[in-house]
């Protein structure tokens, strides 16, 4: 039984040519694409873009460091308004840069992303981390992954979530031997500049590839007023898997596969995807979206809800059909207006576009 209307907006180009998107929403209604447009061949970096947008994402505006910033911020979605008003933005692969030390870039705004303050820089030691590991493309790295969340909390510390490999993960994935499964775990700063480990979200043998590219919310209304509740990938054919918890983050419920009951006879289907998003309306409506990789043989994009504090899931609403990188981001822009941002295969060409479109949900 749906409990939600949802209205899908027309799909709209956003960036040409970008398969990897992850969205920014600011208080003044400025809205930001972070973006990844490939992986150069043997490159050690992918190649970033940025746009923005100030007038309600009618248009778009390619954005480009100065000269004096190199490449400017390499990120997967870890960027965070503050209360006191900055934007910080934090490059995504922090190096190991020896003695188990990860050290990268992060950077401020104060104009709503019309300049850039930086590179400025922030590490984090984990005594128990692997620096001797492959990635997905089987390249030698040792590095960590800073990336998609970062929550500000009422004393103005920060918690990010982020994924690697500590000494003792050494389950291979199943599509790539020399690529070990990942774990997830959440770090915690009071300056920016400085963090530390707090606890492992979640370790083992998950799907495919482990535990992966993380994200969090944490629940500002209701009864588990809060909690904090982190999704994360484990492979291109597996489930999103969650877990909880209810002390900042200090310890984490077993994580558990996602469902949702699509039949009324009670029958359901396993939430499978790749790079989840999630975000908590003003209502407390919980909205995760996420996408097919070519691999599960299903293409497309979703959204999925929870009313419940994300207690289950519900009304897996399909936003595309066609191939997609599977790589997505959504945010509220209006009470009960979503935008959702995702990549579709390019007409005539290899490559994929980032799209986006409004979504408006009403509850019923």
């Amino acid at each position: 039984m749906q409990s939600l209307k949802v209205t899908l907006g027309p799909e709209r180009l956003v960036a040409a040519g970008v398969p990897w998107p992850y969205l920014v929403q600011l208080r003044d209604g400025t809205t930001i694409l972070l973006g990844h447009i490939r992986w150069p061949e043997g490159g050690r970096y992918p190649i970033h873009y940025t746009a923005v947008s100030r007038d309600s994402r009618k248009t778009w505006t390619e954005w480009k460091p100065s000269s004096s910033q190199g490449v400017g911020p390499i990120t997967e979605g870890s960027a965070i308004e503050l209360g006191s008003g900055p934007l910080l933005v934090f490059d995504v692969h922090a190096e190991h840069i020896g003695n188990k030390v990860f050290e990268r870039n992060y950077w401020i705004s104060k104009d709503s992303y019309r300049t850039l303050e930086g590179p400025l820089k922030f590490r984090f030691s984990l005594p128990y981390a692997s620096v001797d590991e492959h990635d997905d493309r089987g390249f030698p790295i040792s590095r960590m992954y800073f990336r998609r969340s970062m929550i500000e909390l009422e004393n103005g510390d920060l918690l990010a979530s982020a994924y690697g490999h500590f000494d003792s993960d050494k389950f291979p994935s199943e599509y790539r031997a020399a690529m070990n499964k990942t774990r997830s775990f959440l770090l915690r700063s009071a300056d920016r500049s400085n963090w530390r480990y707090v606890a492992t979200i979640a370790a083992g043998p998950y799907g495919q590839e482990g535990s992966g590219e993380p994200v969090l919310v944490r629940l500002t209304r209701g009864p588990r007023k809060g909690r904090l509740i982190c999704l994360f990938r484990t492979g291109r054919e597996n489930p999103i898997y969650q877990c909880e918890s209810d002390d900042e983050g200090s310890t984490w419920t077993r994580a558990y596969p996602l469902s949702w009951q699509y039949s009324r006879y009670g029958r359901r289907r396993d939430i499978v995807g790749t790079d989840p998003d999630v975000i908590e309306m003003q209502d407390g409506t919980l909205v995760m979206s996420f996408g097919h990789k070519p691999d599960f043989q299903d293409d497309g994009n979703f959204l999925a809800f929870s009313i419940d504090q994300g207690q289950s899931w519900t009304q897996v609403t399909r936003l595309s059909s066609t191939p997609t990188a599977a790589y997505t981001g959504v945010r509220e822009v209006a009470p009960g207006e979503l935008f959702v941002v995702y990549s579709v295969k390019s007409l005539g060409d290899p490559g994929y576009d980032t799209v986006g479109r409004s979504v408006l949900i009403k509850t019923l």
